[in-house]
């Protein structure tokens, strides 16, 4: 039993010196930082190895040591501090701003924003990431389909893509008469309005009929007239070139009786046919009964006169 214990004592001070000399695991990192590609790749870490940490993705070293010891089985404390990325402001693009509330830094969101008269293209928000910001965005001008070509109507202000705020005006030709908006304004979703139709104004047309017929009666009397005066010269004149007197229009009051004369003729004219065929129709409708009194007054005169 002696000799037992003798040989524990001195084996004590080995047995010291090797849980001195314990290994300590493989690093285990969370958060902002990770091994380096070294470090992953060793199996075993005996006392005083050291190991190489590095900042994480979407961050940076500040300042302090990068490495870690073993000791005793442990590792050392971290002094390394890193920070997140900064990507800075997005690159200026036309007709663009930018919305930022949560800062620059790796992880933070943009937003881009156009400027009226252009809608975005792309990406509706930005992030920053290892490379930088990602997502691509762009504002492009607003524009409207080239309008429409209307029946009888032409286009004052034509343009083939009308921007933002751009007015199209409609007119009609003779005799028509436009109904609906004249005048149209491209907006952000397009036209404000449908385009309008031109239809035929009636009124104006029969007036117009009327008048050219009053006109027509007017230069044929300019014409009988103007004969006239011919003849009359040629009678009067003995030279062998005959030239026709110069007819005298008429003045703007005198074309006005005129044409007043011949609509009033014409009123007239439907009136009396209008009376006409309304006592056409009461006759017929009035009728007519045969009594038989006619006949035996014609039979009692014959009796009278052979008596």
């Amino acid at each position: 039993m002696t000799s037992v214990k003798t040989w524990q004592l001195l084996l004590l001070p080995f047995a010291l010196v090797s849980v001195g000399k314990a290994e300590c695991p493989q690093p285990s990192l969370h958060g902002k930082y990770v091994l380096s590609l070294e470090s992953t790749q060793k199996n075993h870490f005996p006392e005083n190895s050291e190991a190489t940490l590095e900042c994480s993705n979407g961050h940076l070293r500040d300042y302090g040591s990068t490495k870690i010891i073993c000791r005793g089985g442990m590792w050392s404390d971290v002094e390394l501090i890193c920070k997140k990325r900064d990507c800075g402001p997005p690159k200026p693009s036309p007709h663009m701003k930018y919305s930022i509330l949560d800062g620059t830094l790796f992880g933070a969101f943009a937003r881009p924003e156009c400027e009226r008269g252009y809608f975005l293209e792309g990406s509706s928000h930005r992030q920053c990431l290892v490379s930088g910001w990602g997502g691509r965005s762009r504002c492009t001008l607003i524009t409207c389909d080239p309008p429409v070509q209307i029946e009888h109507g032409k286009i004052m202000t034509y343009k083939d893509a009308p921007e933002l705020d751009d007015v199209i005006e409609y007119s009609c030709e003779t005799n028509y008469i436009l109904i609906g908006n004249r005048f149209l304004t491209c907006g952000e979703e397009g036209y404000d309005s449908t385009p309008p139709i031109c239809k035929e104004n009636q009124t104006q047309t029969t007036a117009s009929i009327t008048t050219n017929i009053a006109t027509s009666i007017a230069t044929t009397a300019l014409s009988l007239n103007g004969t006239k005066n011919f003849t009359k010269n040629k009678d009067t004149t003995n030279s062998s070139a005959y030239e026709r007197d110069e007819e005298t229009p008429f003045t703007y009051s005198q074309r006005i009786i005129i044409i007043c004369s011949f609509v009033g003729a014409i009123f007239c004219f439907v009136c009396l046919v209008c009376c006409l065929c309304r006592a056409w129709l009461f006759s017929k409708q009035k009728g007519s009964y045969n009594t038989g009194e006619e006949k035996r007054t014609k039979e009692e005169l014959y009796l009278y006169k052979s008596l």
